[in-house]
C-alpha cells in the first residue's frame, strides 16, 4: 500500500507562507539598512588635488568637478606644518607629546613631510573622494568637510600616512563606505601605527621611548586642567552651541570625552526636549554632561 504525505492544512500553509514572507522582508530590510547607511556617502571618482598654502597632511583642497572643498581626513591626525599661530603651537605641543618628541618644534618638520607626501600621492592622477559633507571644525575659519580618499592604486590615504609614520590613528571616525565598522578600521590603523613606531618610520624616528610615558602623562594632566577651565576644545563656542537634535556624529566627537560610540548613541536617542534628556543616553555620565552643557542646546526636532 502506497503511503502519501498528508496535505498541509490551510493553517499550516498560511503559517509557512507567513514565515516565508517574513524571511523575505528580513532580507529586504537588511539590504535597505545597508543602502541607507551607504547612501550617506557621496562618491566623486575623478577628484583632483588643488595646490594651496593652507594644505597640510590631513587637510587639503580638492576639486570635485566644478565644486571645490577642503577635505579633512577621517581617522588620522598629522603634525601641524607650521608653528606661527598660537593655536598651532598648542596643537603641536599635544602632538609632540603623543609621539614622544622633544622639543615640540621638531614635529613641524614631520608635519611638512606629511603635507609633501599627501601632495605627491594626490597630484599624480585623479583619485576618489568619499564624503557625507559633515562639517569639520578648523582654526582657519575656512569650511572643511570630513572625507576618505582612495588613491589611484586602491589604497586608503589615511592608512598610507599612518603606515609611513606621518600620522597617528586619532580623530573623528565613521563607518566606511563598504560597511566596515568604524571601530574595526580604527583598530586596523592602530596596528599600522604600532608597526610604524616599532620600525621608527617617519615621525617615530624622533621618538624618545624613555620619555613617551611621562610626556603623555603631562598632556593628560594639562588636558584635564583645560577641561576644568573651559570644558571643551576652542573650536566650539558657548555663543554658537551644537543643536543635539540636528548636529552630526562628527560634530559631537569634537567635544572632549565624546567618542564615536557615544556620539552615535546620542544621535540614535533623538529627539531630546531638554539638555537634561541626554542623561538617558547609555554611557553619558554626569561629569560629561556638565562639561557639555554650555556648548550644546536643544531646539525643536524637525
Amino acid at each position: 500500500m502506497r503511503l502519501r504525505a498528508a496535505a498541509p492544512s490551510p493553517h499550516a500553509r498560511r503559517g509557512a507562507g507567513t514565515r516565508h514572507g517574513l524571511r523575505i522582508l528580513a532580507a529586504l530590510g537588511a539590504v535597505l539598512a545597508f543602502d541607507a547607511r551607504a547612501a550617506d556617502w557621496q562618491v566623486f571618482s575623478n577628484a583632483t588635488f588643488v595646490a594651496a598654502d593652507s594644505n597640510d597632511g590631513d587637510s587639503f583642497e580638492v576639486a570635485l568637478g566644478r565644486r571645490r572643498e577642503i577635505a579633512r581626513l577621517y581617522f588620522v591626525d598629522c603634525p601641524e606644518a607650521t608653528a606661527e599661530a598660537e593655536s598651532d603651537r598648542r596643537r603641536l605641543l599635544e602632538q609632540s607629546r603623543y609621539f614622544g618628541i622633544e622639543p615640540p618644534v621638531r614635529a613641524v618638520a614631520h608635519g611638512r613631510a606629511a603635507a609633501a607626501r599627501t601632495r605627491e600621492l594626490l597630484s599624480a592622477a585623479p583619485f576618489v573622494v568619499h564624503t557625507a559633507f559633515a562639517r569639520a571644525p578648523g582654526r582657519s575659519g575656512k569650511a572643511r568637510v570630513y572625507a576618505m580618499i582612495t588613491l589611484p592604486d586602491g589604497r586608503d590615504l589615511a592608512a598610507v600616512l599612518v603606515e609611513e609614520g606621518l600620522a597617528r590613528a586619532f580623530g573623528v571616525q565613521r563607518a566606511l563606505p563598504d560597511g566596515t565598522e568604524a571601530s574595526e578600521y580604527a583598530r586596523r590603523l592602530a596596528d599600522l601605527e604600532l608597526a610604524a613606531a616599532v620600525t621608527r618610520r617617519g615621525v617615530w624616528a624622533d621618538c624618545l621611548p624613555e620619555r613617551i610615558a611621562d610626556l603623555r602623562r603631562r598632556q593628560r594632566e594639562e588636558a584635564r586642567s583645560v577641561d576644568e577651565a573651559f570644558g571643551i576644545f576652542e573650536v566650539l563656542s558657548a555663543d554658537h552651541p551644537l543643536d543635539v537634535n540636528a548636529c552630526s556624529s562628527e560634530e559631537l566627537q569634537n567635544i572632549r570625552g565624546i567618542g564615536p560610540v557615544l556620539a552615535d548613541r546620542i544621535v540614535k536617542a533623538r529627539p531630546f526636549t531638554t539638555v537634561d534628556d541626554l542623561r538617558r543616553v547609555e554611557g553619558l555620565g554626569a561629569t560629561t554632561l556638565e562639561r557639555m552643557r554650555p556648548y550644546v542646546a536643544v531646539r525643536p526636532a524637525p
